[in-house]
């Protein structure tokens, strides 16, 4: 059996589901639960977001059909706006990586961002990190170490503009809205602790440089956390 977390689930004709899992073997994968749905089936209570799954799967091509599931653990306690969070690190993970894919170094991350979430964690610092960790793994790795067109090593007081698949480059003055400090870029490089200003810069430039390699497509975790805050005021 695999280690593996559900990261979505829908409905599959009248009793069964078809679920997405991020494995630690195969990477991500999409298996039929046969019955998931029927009254006597055990699976239904299992396949959930949040707890940590030994799983077994057979045949081949795009769709696997389930076999066995089985908590491996206890399941993470994740509720009110980190909840969206961890909705929103499953729709980037189905967005951005490809079925079949074996990354183990993925799922340790999502596994870790998840117990940091479920731990408390500053939320921020942990969505940044795995939006730069996922882009690093899959081969879209920003440079946030280096000036793009001179090689100098990032100035935390300077300002730099970033340009995606290109990196960032410094420019005089106060620079533009989309320019970042710096310090900004080496709190994403994990080299220097989080402030205020650079918690809200890096999420303005992770917004855009996810943007650019969704091609625009909005991500639907985005809206329904804008929803739930309206309907809160």
């Amino acid at each position: 059996m695999e280690s593996a977390f559900v990261l979505h689930r829908r409905r599959y004709r009248e009793t069964s589901l078809i679920v997405e899992f991020l494995t630690y073997e195969r990477g991500r994968i999409a298996a039929v639960a046969r019955g998931a749905l029927r009254a006597k089936s055990n699976l239904s209570g299992v396949l959930q977001p949040l707890l940590p799954l030994r799983l077994e799967v057979r045949g081949r091509g795009e769709l696997f059909t389930l076999t066995h599931a089985e908590a491996a653990g206890p399941a993470l306690q994740v509720s009110g706006v980190r909840l969206y969070s961890i909705f929103y690190l499953n729709e980037l993970l189905i967005r951005l990586t490809v079925v079949h894919d074996p990354v183990p170094e993925l799922y340790d991350l999502y596994a870790a961002s998840l117990h940091r979430l479920a731990a408390g964690a500053d939320l921020e610092p942990v969505l940044r990190a795995f939006e730069s960790g996922l882009l690093n793994i899959i081969g879209l790795g920003m440079n946030l170490e280096c000036d793009a067109e001179t090689g100098e090593t990032i100035d935390p007081d300077g300002i730099y503009d970033y340009v995606a698949n290109h990196g960032p480059t410094r420019v005089a003055g106060a620079g533009t809205a989309s320019s970042v400090r710096g310090a900004t870029l080496l709190a994403l490089a994990g080299q220097v602790a989080w402030g205020i200003a650079e918690g809200r810069e890096a999420k303005r430039l992770m917004r855009y440089v996810l943007d650019h390699h969704l091609d625009g497509r909005p991500l639907a975790a985005r809206e329904l956390f804008s929803t739930s805050r309206e309907r809160k005021t």
